[in-house]
């Protein structure tokens, strides 16, 4: 795998998905001109990744502006290589990576419905890249390595038809897997004539075509290509012959095709062999293994959930993991008559680095081991304490004479958690109180703010402390809330504004940035909210934005907000939408042709017709401040109207969540808006970005 944690050899028993989840939803139809908005019933589930990307050989330092993308979203790295992306829900959802200068990567990993998963994601920077004339063919070699790409002439032709250019751009990057198993793309389970299979890589090599126009190539039908594989294993006995895998980018798994020898000397030794197609090619050995089982507790002794256990090879090149179930325990597979080191392991950031966070175990299985033999731990593996913090950042504001309400939160440590208030603490405002099991309860009778400490103690002793400033408002007075739902997007090289808004307080705000950065080049005005500048580079930042009034006590309210910045390349001047996962009819953009603005309710139409199908976008905004927006797509042949909309008022069956209208700006934004499916449609589709519009 490239990254991220993976579900890497099935398990007895259990049903393997060798395709991200299917999205399985309907969106009411209607006639056009209804004027009304069809239902929107849930998509399929999905649920998220986040992470970062990080260049292999460059101290891990952050890529920004790769692309990252699954089949139901896509999104682009911050300045840190920070990334958040919606994901379908599946043992083995396949996330794509890529970036320019370096070659493409495809982790595998576990997706819960609702729940967020942790990756991070290595990217290999290109071993080299050569222009190749079509005509005559030639030959790639990656500097200082054995890696070699033999090309036909007249071989190659553009992978979606079409005529092929004069010369072609051919990148081969060679993989060492011995040396950091995360850099595979996706993991070490192979499909072949008798099924899947765990395999054992000897070395890798990802090999892109691409034309001027950025245009993929691969080879031509009958055609053939000789390419080198450098070997890189823990092996010490490499096999003189062995099968060669192609990677599916759709299912993430290597599958069976072909074979190699091993030629050269050490320590520039090579698989050689034959291939008909381009894509990541792994010399791989199929795998006899053994399963482990074993349980997960804490350090207090109880079962760990849904952590990532993995097995990774000592004397072989290859790994397995699982992730615990409700009680704790796990199954991995281990080459048979081979060792493996088991442990819990996590990626983590700030810095970059894929850490074990437990006691790790040897296991070797014994060479005349039944295949599928059952190991069983003697022991659980124990989980190290992580450092005891408390996770609570903001006490929200309470008023006097109302009931107030307010739990706390720590992580780490050992679990058993006691709050107090600490020894140096000032007590709580009046009639409130903190009990064992960290809640602030109580009618509060005494207005004003207080800057209490609080404590926590873990089971083992563990303490943290943290200064919480906690305001009791005078009764009738309406507390400070930031009541901006989503920040719009942007593209870069171009001004933007939007406006933070909240409801409450008195007196003058003061806004500020907390934590977090605004995308480079954008300020916030601390007097009117205002977000503002010309945003200079591509990426989604995340940041936390502060309010304060001038009232004593004074008020506080915090809230986080992401912002995406799109390419400049992404739309014309009134915009565009990217649309992912759509029928092939879609383009995979949404580019508006037209601007209507027409008086009170105002209506705004986006167009975008070309062949059978149309789609369309409308605004309708009210003089009460609700706005509406719909999407219409159809197909002529067919005479069906697919409709979905959102209405932006209180207790709507389907709110403008993700979306949001800044309508004296001119802009309407899309932060991975699900279309549900339809007839039209077909599957949901996923809208990000942008669309301009004149501001009334």
């Amino acid at each position: 795998m490239y990254g991220g944690p993976i579900l890497s050899w099935l398990r007895t028993g259990k049903l393997f998905c060798t395709v991200a989840v299917g999205l399985c939803s309907i969106l009411a139809l209607s006639a056009c001109g209804s004027g009304g908005g069809g239902s929107s019933p849930s998509a399929a589930a999905t649920g998220t990744v986040t992470g970062q990307v990080v260049s292999a050989e460059a101290g891990n330092a952050p890529v920004a502006g790769a692309t990252v993308s699954t089949t139901v979203g896509t999104t682009t790295s911050a300045n840190d290589g920070s990334f958040t992306v919606p994901a379908p829900a599946d043992d083995r959802s396949v996330i794509h990576v890529e970036a320019n200068g370096f070659a493409e990567a495809f982790p595998v990993t576990r997706v819960v419905s609702g729940q967020t998963t942790t990756i991070g994601v290595k990217l290999l920077p290109v071993g080299v890249t050569m222009a190749v004339n079509v005509a005559n063919g030639g030959t790639v070699t990656v500097p200082n390595s054995t890696a070699q790409v033999e090309l036909p002439a007249n071989g190659l032709v553009p992978q979606n038809g079409g005529p092929s250019a004069g010369t072609v751009n051919v990148s081969v990057t060679p993989i060492n897997p011995a040396v950091d198993p995360n850099l595979m793309p996706g993991d070490f389970t192979g499909l072949s004539a008798g099924g899947t299979t765990p395999i054992e890589s000897f070395g890798a090599i990802v090999v892109d075509l691409r034309d001027n126009a950025g245009n993929r190539y691969n080879l031509a039908a009958g055609k053939t290509s000789t390419i080198r594989i450098p070997l890189g294993t823990q092996n010490p006995n490499p096999p003189a012959t062995i099968p060669l895998w192609y990677f599916d980018e759709t299912t993430g798994l290597w599958v069976e095709e072909g074979t190699a020898t091993l030629q050269g000397t050490a320590p520039d030794q090579y698989y050689e062999g034959t291939v008909t197609h381009f894509s990541a090619w792994n010399a791989d050995d199929r795998l006899l293994r053994t399963w482990v089982e074993g349980c997960v507790r804490d350090a207090n002794g109880q079962p760990v959930v849904g952590v990532l256990v993995e097995a990774r090879g000592i004397d072989y090149t290859g790994s397995d993991s699982d992730f615990t179930t409700a009680n704790g325990t796990f199954r991995v597979g281990v080459r048979k008559g081979s060792s493996a080191s088991i442990s819990v392991t996590r990626w983590s950031f700030n810095p970059f680095i894929y850490e074990t966070i437990s006691n790790a175990v040897t296991v070797t299985s014994l060479p005349n081991d039944p295949v599928d033999f059952v190991r069983t731990l003697p022991n659980c593996i124990v989980v190290n304490p992580g450092v005891l913090t408390i996770t609570t950042s903001v006490l929200a504001a309470g008023n006097e004479g109302a009931a107030y309400s307010q739990t706390l939160a720590a992580n780490g440590g050992v679990p058993g958690y006691v709050w107090s208030l600490d020894a140096t603490s000032i007590p709580l405002p009046g009639n409130l109180s903190l009990n064992p099991s960290g809640v602030i309860s109580g009618t509060p009778t005494t207005a004003g703010t207080t800057l209490i400490t609080v404590k926590v103690t873990d089971s083992v002793g563990g303490i943290a402390t943290k200064q919480l400033s906690l305001t009791i408002n005078p009764a009738g007075v309406v507390p400070i809330a930031i009541t901006t739902l989503a920040l719009p997007g942007g593209t870069v090289g171009s001004v933007y504004s939007t406006t933070v808004v909240a409801s409450g307080g008195t007196g003058t705000l003061s806004w500020s940035v907390v934590s977090g950065a605004l995308p480079t080049s954008m300020t916030l005005n601390p007097s009117t909210g205002v977000i503002s500048g010309t945003p200079t580079t591509a990426g989604t930042s995340t940041f936390t934005i502060q309010v304060q009034d001038s009232s004593s006590p004074q008020q506080v309210d915090q809230k986080e907000f992401n912002l995406t910045v799109n390419s400049a390349s992404s739309g014309g001047p009134f915009g565009s939408l990217t649309i992912t996962g759509g029928p092939s009819s879609l383009e995979g953009s949404f580019v508006p042709t037209e601007a209507i603005v027409n008086s009170v309710p105002q209506i705004f139409r986006e167009r975008n017709p070309g062949g059978s199908v149309e789609e369309s976008m409308e605004i309708v905004w009210d003089q009460s401040g609700v706005f509406g927006v719909t999407f219409y797509n159809s197909i002529f042949t067919v005479g069906q109207f697919g409709i979905w909309s959102c209405r932006s008022e209180a207790g709507s069956t389907n709110p403008c969540s993700s979306v949001s209208l800044n309508r004296t700006g001119g802009t309407l934004s899309f932060v991975n808006t699900v279309l549900p499916s339809s007839v039209t449609l077909g599957s949901p589709i996923i809208l990000n970005g942008t669309l301009n519009f004149t501001p009334f």
